[in-house]
C-alpha cells in the first residue's frame, strides 16, 4: 500500500508543462494583432446583437435567423473595406463567432445552406490571396487559419441539416 501511495505521490508530482516536440508541433495558433482583436469585439456584438455583453444568454431559432439575415449584412460589411487584410481580419472574425457560437447550426428551420457556402466561397478568395496581401505570418497564422477552418468545416457538415450543409472553403 505505502509503495502505491508514493507512486501517485510520484505522479502528481510529475511536472505537466513539458511537452514533447511532437506535441508542440501539432499546435496551431492564429496571431491576433490589435486590427484582428478589434475584429473579434465587432464581430461578437454583430454576432450575438443585445447579449453580446451578458453573462447569461438564451438562444433559440430566431439567433439562427439573424445570423442567416447577417451574414448578408456582413457581406456588405466586409466588401466596404478596402484592402484584403482588413477583409482578412473581419472575415476571421465573423467565422470565429460563428463557431464560438454555434447554436444556429443545430436549431434552424432550414434554408441556411445559400449562407454557408456564401461564407465558404469568401474564404475561398480569401485564401487565394498572399500572405503579405492578407497580413498574415506564414509561420503561425496561415496554417492556424487552415486548422480553425478544417474544424468549423467539420463541426459544420456534421450538423444535421436537410440538406446537409457543405462548406468548401478551399
Amino acid at each position: 500500500d505505502e509503495d502505491d501511495e508514493s507512486e501517485e505521490d510520484d505522479e502528481s508530482n510529475e511536472d505537466t508543462t513539458k511537452h514533447t516536440q511532437e506535441e508542440m508541433d501539432s499546435l496551431r495558433f492564429i496571431l491576433i494583432n490589435n486590427n484582428r482583436s478589434d475584429m473579434l469585439d465587432l464581430m461578437r456584438e454583430f454576432v450575438l446583437g443585445d447579449q453580446a455583453h451578458e453573462n447569461f444568454m438564451m438562444f433559440n431559432t430566431s439567433f439562427s435567423y439573424g445570423i442567416y439575415d447577417g451574414f448578408y449584412e456582413f457581406k456588405k460589411l466586409r466588401d466596404r473595406k478596402k484592402n484584403w487584410n482588413e477583409k482578412f481580419d473581419l472575415l476571421f472574425a465573423y467565422t470565429y463567432m460563428l463557431q464560438e457560437f454555434d447554436v444556429w447550426m443545430y436549431d434552424n428551420e432550414g434554408g441556411m445552406n445559400d449562407m454557408v457556402s456564401g461564407l465558404a466561397r469568401l474564404w475561398k478568395s480569401t485564401l487565394k490571396k498572399t500572405d503579405e496581401e492578407l497580413g498574415i505570418d506564414a509561420e503561425y497564422t496561415r496554417p492556424g487559419i487552415l486548422e480553425f477552418l478544417s474544424r468549423f468545416k467539420e463541426n459544420i457538415e456534421e450538423a444535421e441539416a436537410e440538406p446537409s450543409f457543405k462548406f468548401n472553403y478551399c
